[in-house]
């Protein structure tokens, strides 16, 4: 054992040549060592660099002695620095199961699931990682905070980062998540708060400086933020970022231009699947809308995580449950999808939040509307998610009949004596959740529709939120609050309506699913189900009304002037 501590000393003293050389003496001599020589050669070996030697000789000691630790701990962390995730991630699970109590080896365990794009798992064990209250606790309340933000879930993100906040007030990478954290959220007084933190500790930060640009265009401040990421534009994700703000700005022309010449690179780094799948699915190349629309974040459930994943099998005998993962107006939009599902398995569950149950038609063939409180112990063949079902059947063609939202033709005869005939009846929808994908450009600031206001009409405003910008024009407006129903009432309020006017929210989906004439209000850059794909199956009832020019809508509200001049003929 001498020998092994002079080889350790050596190492430990960054006599590396001395250290290999006495390896390879040892070597021919000890038997019984050859594993912690060749852990100590692949030491030296990836000190000076050498990291396919150094591991060749990981791999040789674990081939010798499957439960040393010290050469799987090596070669982790080889596999991290030569970015091999599948073999990071079978060398982490070979740690996590010597000890699964050490929270390192849960966090290591977590973070190759991370970067594998599991994010469910990795998820699964930075909570047990931070459960056991480890020196790890910090990152992995950290990486579990930045999982769900990447994934468009910033309350649930929010929980994560002020943990670690508060065991850490000092940490810029924390203080950067929570300043991005906030403008996710649209916090401006809390996204104050955090700018002038984040730039007190570190101004120059490469994280400060993206997050400076989302911050600016949080306020609007749109010339600002373009330098900003102009300036970085080497770097991915600011690239990524200043494509998304040309195209916003309607600057379509360096917009695509950008987007064309790094297409590649963004297809070679899953953190950006998403963004290629989505802007593909606009353009309406759909191969590789499909595959990358994969990597969405609302794929990111608990749900059924033991039921395998639908890829198109043979459904004849066999059941599978359909779960809407992303908001009510793609629950709406997509279900219809459903029925062509109906028709070629006889057991199809489809799952809904519980507060749009009463709003789908449960006495179809072959269908149960299902709730995840109902869907409680049952077991199904297959999966999937409502958005990935759409690529199975999107070609098909549809009737506007082909829907599965119900009427309640008692409560539409209801609400039929209650709304006031004597004028025309337009509902009213100009901005969805304020904290919704793509805010504040697809909604529409309501002073902004002034001029329609002004006309002898009956507007019946179907939004439950009202922006705090719109609340003082809408609180002296003669648009009649209707949104404190519930979107099944909604539903039959539609249905006495002469005219749904609405920006892209649940709202409009639900109008045109009912067949109501409806006037979709679009910003300069809308989202990608109005792109090619809406050419395929357009809702018959629909006419979209697009903005001309960036964040200016005089243009769209002379449009609809003019439209409900002529519908309702009125001077």
């Amino acid at each position: 054992m001498n020998k092994l501590k002079l080889i350790l000393e050596s190492i430990n003293s960054k006599d590396l040549v001395k250290a290999l050389k006495l390896c390879n003496e040892y070597e021919k001599e000890e038997s019984n060592n050859k594993h912690l020589i060749n852990n100590f050669k692949g030491v030296v070996n990836f000190l000076q660099g050498n990291l396919d030697i150094a591991e060749n000789d990981f791999l040789s000691s674990h081939l010798l002695n499957s439960k040393f630790e010290d050469p799987i701990k090596n070669l982790y962390l080889i596999y991290l620095k030569k970015n091999n995730p599948k073999k990071l991630l079978e060398f982490a699970k070979k740690l996590y199961e010597i000890n699964n109590e050490s929270d390192l080896y849960s966090y290591q365990f977590a973070y190759a699931h991370e970067l594998n794009n599991n994010n469910k798992l990795a998820l699964e064990f930075y909570i047990k990682c931070i459960d056991r209250n480890g020196a790890n606790k910090i990152k992995a309340l950290n990486n579990a905070g930045s999982i769900y933000l990447k994934n468009n879930k910033p309350k649930t993100s929010l929980r994560f980062f002020l943990e670690a906040y508060n065991s850490n007030k000092k940490d810029k990478i924390i203080i950067n998540n929570l300043l991005l954290n906030y403008i996710n959220l649209k916090d401006i007084k809390k996204s104050d708060e955090f700018f002038k933190l984040a730039e007190t500790v570190d101004e120059k930060y490469i994280e400060f400086l993206y997050n400076k640009a989302e911050y600016k265009i949080l306020n609007e401040e749109y010339d600002e933020a373009v330098e900003i990421l102009s300036t970085n534009k080497n770097i991915l994700k600011f690239k990524l970022s200043l494509i998304g703000l040309y195209f916003n700005m309607g600057n379509e022309k360096d917009a695509k231009s950008l987007l064309d010449s790094s297409r590649n690179e963004f297809k070679n780094n899953i953190n950006f699947y998403n963004y290629i799948g989505i802007r593909s699915l606009y353009e309406g190349n759909f191969e590789d809308g499909w595959k990358y629309y994969e990597y969405r974040g609302s794929k990111l459930t608990n749900i059924l995580n033991s039921t395998e994943e639908w890829n198109g099998e043979n459904l004849e005998k066999k059941s599978i449950v359909v779960f809407s993962e992303q908001g009510l107006g793609d629950s709406i939009q997509f279900s219809k999808y459903i029925i062509s599902l109906c028709k070629i398995s006889k057991y199809v569950s489809f799952v809904v939040s519980k507060n749009i149950f009463n709003l789908f038609n449960n006495s179809i063939e072959n269908l149960k509307i299902e709730t995840i409180e109902t869907l409680k112990d049952k077991n199904f063949d297959y999966k999937i998610s409502l958005g990935s079902l759409i690529k199975f059947f999107y070609k098909e063609k549809y009737d506007f009949k082909d829907i599965l939202i119900k009427k309640d033709e008692v409560q539409i005869e209801n609400w039929s004596k209650k709304i006031d005939n004597s004028k025309p009846k337009v509902g009213l929808v100009w901005s969805g959740s304020f904290h919704g994908p793509n805010q504040p450009f697809r909604s529409v600031p309501l002073k902004s529709l002034d001029k329609i206001l002004s006309l002898d009409i009956n507007f019946y405003g179907l939004q439950n939120e009202i922006w705090e910008r719109d609340k003082h024009y809408f609180e002296n407006s003669n648009v009649l609050d209707f949104g404190k129903y519930n979107l099944v009432e909604i539903a039959s309020i539609i249905e006495n309506l002469d005219l749904v006017i609405s920006a892209d929210t649940s709202i409009l989906h639900l109008s045109c699913s009912l067949n109501k004439e409806t006037w979709g209000i679009f910003n300069i850059y809308p989202d990608w189900r109005w792109g090619e794909f809406d050419k395929i199956n357009p809702y018959p009832s629909l006419q979209i009304i697009k903005q001309k020019k960036f964040n200016q809508w005089d243009e769209v509200a002379d449009e609809i002037l003019k439209k409900l001049q002529l519908k309702f003929n009125l001077a």
